[in-house]
């Protein structure tokens, strides 16, 4: 090979320099940064270093679409400084073949480009290392089957890398956050960091958050993971605050509870307790089963007693109001198989009303217990290591990632999804329990024309209870 001078070289002593150095074998490897981090130069130089290391086997580079080499990628990789110099390569130095999508150079073996926006195209022989730009604006598919490609058994370096911004709750986020593969690595580079950028433009930071949002900010300043696509359901969900490993995993001294989601894939039951605490009863969520592929609720009943064999005080059974419905094929209702499947384990109370709540009153009831004005917090979901194994995993990326409809207070749901049914069961439990309700003034004196004394606290209390009662026996009625 002959001899290729490469000027660029990573700002020292940040995050830039961290990644480029991280020659771990096989690791999955992502640069985020906000604007102006230089993530595209850090791409080109990593995807250089490991096309010399490898050479002479080829590499794949998928990108968002196929305008993207030409209108991002190949000037950067010409682009020169103040003195016209190059920081990569010179025209001459490389050849981009339009019709195949490859670039072949002197220095190192070729790359080869896919588009993110055919992930089955991406497919053939196999590769030494991998790269995606915008990993984040491609569906999880494409990056699926780009480091599917990466398993060249002659390969010095393997490797998958990745540079991009963080704009939603996605797979990426998913990946690589805080339950991350061993095997991930993710560096995160604030655009404050690029001192040469600043140098040369002094103001850009304070242009970008004059128009920016702090959502905005997190994301193309920080360089974090933001959500940028819609309004979330559940705002107020920190994860490292309400998935926690303190939390107690399920008192035989107490009920259990289970409530369901009855989609068919996938079919969610949240197991949990209501428990005390500082501020009033809490809601706390020690065990989950979510069932993928079609599963029943026979199927999620078995899993629960698999777990849960005997609990002598008893399940209170929580969920849509629409499962009482009877089916035209079985003529029994969701509930009344539920009865059937677990009552031998335990006493059952079931807790539906006759009709659901509305989706407002189901979101506002999981956000004041999720965190109050006051600062109070009543949920807390039991999380177990290895977390990507942790039963209550599907909860917590319910919660983290619903969204709502724009403009409006339902859940978004969009065909084929899977993320907001956890979610909607373990709202079922709070929303009946601690439901969203406007404050009411306390009367204090009756007015002329009133049609009797004022209700005392006992007695407001019984007509609660009773009514209470009503509704779970409203299920032992409709079946008859």
């Amino acid at each position: 090979m002959p001899d290729i001078s490469i000027r660029w070289a990573p700002i020292p002593n940040t995050p830039q320099e961290t990644a480029w150095d991280d020659d771990t074998p096989d690791a999955n490897i992502l640069f985020r940064g906000g604007w102006g981090a230089g993530k595209t130069m850090w791409l080109w130089a990593k995807v250089l270093k490991l096309s010399a290391i490898n050479y002479p086997l080829a590499g794949i580079w998928t990108v968002p679409g196929w305008g993207h080499i030409k209108k991002t990628l190949l000037p950067s990789l010409e682009e020169v400084d103040a003195e016209g110099r190059h920081w990569f390569l010179k025209p001459d130095q490389f050849h981009y073949n339009g019709e195949t999508h490859t670039i072949t150079w002197p220095g190192g073996g070729p790359i080869q480009f896919a588009t993110g926006e055919h992930p089955d195209s991406i497919a053939g022989p196999n590769m030494a290392w991998a790269a995606v730009d915008e990993p984040g604006s491609i569906p999880y598919a494409a990056w699926r089957n780009t480091v599917a490609r990466v398993r060249h058994v002659g390969a010095k370096l393997r490797q998958k890398v990745a540079a991009g911004t963080n704009e939603d709750l996605g797979w990426l986020a998913e990946m690589f956050g805080p339950d991350r593969d061993e095997h991930c690595h993710v560096y995160q580079m604030d655009t404050r960091q690029n001192t040469e950028l600043l140098e040369a433009n002094p103001h850009y930071i304070r242009e970008i958050l004059a128009n920016a949002t702090e959502a905005e900010a997190k994301a193309y300043i920080e360089g974090g993971v933001a959500n940028l696509t819609g309004a979330l359901a559940h705002p107020g969900f920190d994860a490292e605050k309400h998935w926690v490993e303190g939390v107690a995993p399920a008192d035989p001294t107490l009920p259990l509870v289970l409530a369901f989601d009855f989609n068919v894939d996938p079919m969610c039951c949240v197991i949990g307790q209501t428990r005390p605490g500082p501020y009033g009863q809490e809601a706390h969520v020690v065990d989950a089963v979510v069932l993928h592929g079609g599963s029943t609720v026979d199927q999620t009943c078995d899993a629960v007693l698999a777990r849960y064999p005997s609990w002598p005080k008893g399940f209170i059974i929580y969920g849509d109001a629409t499962g009482k419905a009877r089916h035209v094929k079985s003529l029994v209702s969701n509930y009344s198989m539920i009865r059937d499947r677990l009552q031998s384990a335990g006493r059952i109370t079931i807790r539906v009303p006759t009709v659901n709540p509305p989706v407002s009153t189901r979101l506002n009831s999981v956000n004041r217990m999720l965190m109050n004005a006051l600062g109070q917090q009543r949920i807390y979901i039991r999380r177990t290591l290895p977390a990507k194994q942790c039963p209550t995993r599907e909860l917590v990326r319910s919660l983290q990632r619903t969204q709502k409809k724009t403009g409006t207070d339902d859940v978004l749901k969009k065909a084929g999804e899977t993320i907001t049914h956890a979610g909607e069961a373990f709202g079922y439990w709070v929303a009946y329990e601690w439901p969203a309700k406007k404050p009411s003034a306390v009367v204090t004196n009756i007015q002329a024309g009133a049609q009797g004394p004022p209700v005392s606290k006992a007695m407001q209390a019984i007509r609660r209870r009773k009514r209470r009662s009503a509704d779970e026996n409203n299920i032992s009625a409709t079946e008859g």
